[in-house]
């Protein structure tokens, strides 16, 4: 089966252009969806992706104002209108058996949407939450909006770019890192400039904000997640980082053991938050079984 992946668009009410990745699977009545993290793009599931086609189609979701999706004007980045663009997306779709797999900023949307629309619910057959929960560890979101805010405007070549990502991404794996800067750059006004939109940052965190926490986002709805997840139906795994400054085990272990149904905690090992880049190997392998498991 070829590992080749098609490049797709889907144009929403608001006239934004979300950008997707396909690895199909004509043999397959369901597929995954995976969603990424901020500041990052689809292609950080590259290998994930090519080790989960066998069993079924993968979709991989740039989210507006990252990778090849558009950039809002308007700068409508809060949770909520990322949620309405994942249910656009997930509605779209051929497939009555879904796995959806969330990273961080991408899980939290994914979690909010299976609070909030049943007719999508019934159609999730397992819910993977990467590194994220309702509540965050205070020293990881302070880094990475930090790193955000710092990040440069442009950069004279992609070898730069990874030069950059390497002071960022301190546990990565080589081949991941380098993939990473190789589709993380685009052409602004003749300058290479990330993809991520930087008014992503202005619009996700206030901005007297100094907790450090979950509670410095505009949208923290924390209340509602932690409702969310008491509601799922369907097998949850939550992936943890062995090094995570994001996610704590007490946080983890809560959900896995007293809100969310029917769960399970696997932590990956040699991983900060970045677990596909970190340890891909381990990472893919994990989510490999988990969803094989629950076909």
């Amino acid at each position: 089966m070829s590992a080749l992946y098609q490049s797709r668009t889907l144009l929403t009410p608001d006239q934004i252009s979300l950008h997707y990745l396909l690895w199909p699977n004509i043999h397959s009545q369901q597929c995954t969806v995976l969603l990424h993290g901020f500041t990052n793009d689809a292609h950080i599931f590259d290998t994930a992706a090519k080790n989960l086609q066998p069993l079924m189609s993968v979709y991989s979701l740039d989210c507006r104002g990252h990778g090849d999706s558009d950039w809002d004007s308007e700068e409508k980045y809060h949770h909520n209108q990322l949620e309405e663009d994942l249910a656009l997306f997930l509605q779209q779709l051929p497939f009555q058996k879904i796995h959806l797999v969330g990273h961080s900023l991408g899980a939290r949307v994914a979690m909010l949407l299976l609070g909030r629309h049943d007719s999508l619910k019934q159609r999730i057959k397992s819910f993977t939450i990467i590194d994220t929960g309702p509540e965050v560890r205070a020293v990881g979101v302070k880094k990475v909006r930090e790193d955000a805010e710092n990040t440069p405007t442009a950069f004279n070549d992609t070898q730069s770019f990874h030069r950059y990502l390497s002071q960022i991404y301190l546990l990565s794996d080589p081949a991941e890192l380098q993939k990473m800067a190789e589709h993380g750059l685009k052409s602004i006004d003749g300058k290479l400039s990330p993809k991520t939109d930087p008014a992503f940052t202005r619009a996700l965190w206030k901005p007297e904000a100094s907790a450090g926490d979950s509670s410095d986002l505009k949208f923290p709805l924390n209340d509602e997640l932690w409702h969310s997840l008491a509601n799922i139906s369907c097998p949850t795994l939550v992936m943890k980082g062995q090094a995570s400054a994001i996610l704590g085990k007490r946080i983890a272990e809560k959900m896995v053991n007293d809100v969310i149904p029917n769960a399970q905690l696997a932590t990956i090992s040699r991983a900060g938050h970045a677990l596909m880049v970190d340890n891909p190997s381990e990472f893919s392998d994990t989510l490999k079984c988990f969803i094989k498991d629950n076909l």
